[in-house]
C-alpha cells in the first residue's frame, strides 16, 4: 500500500495537529495514518493509547466493532486479545439473532431495513472475528452467510466471488498457499483502490480492522 505523493504533506500536517487527542477515534486514526506512512513505532505508539482507554458508550454492533478494533490493536502490538474478540463474538450474534426474523424477502431492495443493516454489519463482524481467532473453516463459513444477504451490485466487484480473508482463511484451512497469496493481494489492491480513489481518509480510523487483517495476513504469508 502506498500512500500517494500528493497526500502525504497534508496527512502529516494532520497527525500532527491531532498528536495530542484523547479521542479514541482520532487516536485509531493516528495509528492509521502513521501505519501506512510506513511509520509503524508511531503507530504502535498510539495504539497503544487507544487500547488502554475506556469503552466507550455504545452498544450493539457498535459496541462489537470498538472490541475489534482495539482487538487487532492488541495483536498487532503482539498482545492477548481473546477476551476482547470473544466479547465481540457474543454482541454480533446477539444482534444477528435479533435481525435474521425480520429479514427482508427480498434482499436486492434499494433500500436496506434495519434489521438487514444489522445483519449484514453482524455476519461481517463474525467473519472478521473468525478469522483474528484463525478460526478457518469458521471465517468462510460467516463469508458465506454474509454474502448470501447482500446482492452482488452493492459489493465491490473483485469481492463477488470470495472476500480476501475468506481466501487467505480457507487457503490456511486446506494447505493452499495460492488462496492465501491471492487473499492477502486482493486485501492490499482493495485498500489502494481506497487510498486512490479518496474513500480512505488516513488520518480517519474507517479502515483500521483493514489494514489490520491485511498486515496480519502478510505476517502469515511470511511464515508459509
Amino acid at each position: 500500500m502506498k500512500i500517494p505523493d500528493h497526500l502525504r504533506p497534508p496527512l502529516l500536517e494532520q497527525l500532527n495537529d491531532q498528536e495530542d487527542s484523547e479521542d479514541y477515534l482520532v487516536l485509531r486514526g493516528s495509528a492509521l495514518g502513521y501505519a501506512l506512512l510506513g511509520d509503524e513505532t508511531k503507530r504502535d505508539s498510539f495504539i497503544e493509547k487507544f487500547v488502554e482507554l475506556a469503552e466507550p458508550q455504545l452498544e450493539g454492533n457498535e459496541l462489537g466493532r470498538e472490541l475489534q478494533a482495539r482487538a487487532v490493536g492488541k495483536i498487532l502490538l503482539g498482545q492477548e486479545a481473546d477476551t476482547l474478540l470473544s466479547r465481540s463474538k457474543e454482541l454480533f450474534e446477539n444482534e444477528l439473532e435479533k435481525a435474521l426474523p425480520e429479514l427482508p424477502e427480498d434482499i436486492a431492495i434499494d433500500i436496506a431495513t434495519e434489521p438487514l443493516k444489522m445483519a449484514r454489519q453482524a455476519r461481517s463482524g463474525l467473519m472478521e472475528n473468525a478469522f483474528l481467532k484463525k478460526e478457518w473453516e469458521l471465517c468462510v463459513n460467516e463469508a458465506e452467510h454474509g454474502r448470501s444477504i447482500i446482492p452482488d451490485y452493492l459489493l465491490y466487484q473483485p469481492h463477488r466471488e470470495g472476500y480476501p480473508i475468506e481466501f487467505v482463511a480457507k487457503g490456511m484451512d486446506t494447505n493452499d498457499t495460492k488462496l492465501i497469496t491471492k487473499g492477502l493481494e486482493m486485501q492490499e489492491e482493495f485498500l489502494q483502490y481506497a487510498i486512490d480513489v479518496g474513500y480512505l481518509k488516513p488520518w480517519e480510523e474507517s479502515y483500521f480492522v483493514s489494514y489490520g487483517l491485511s498486515t496480519i495476513s502478510r505476517i502469515i504469508v511470511s511464515k508459509l
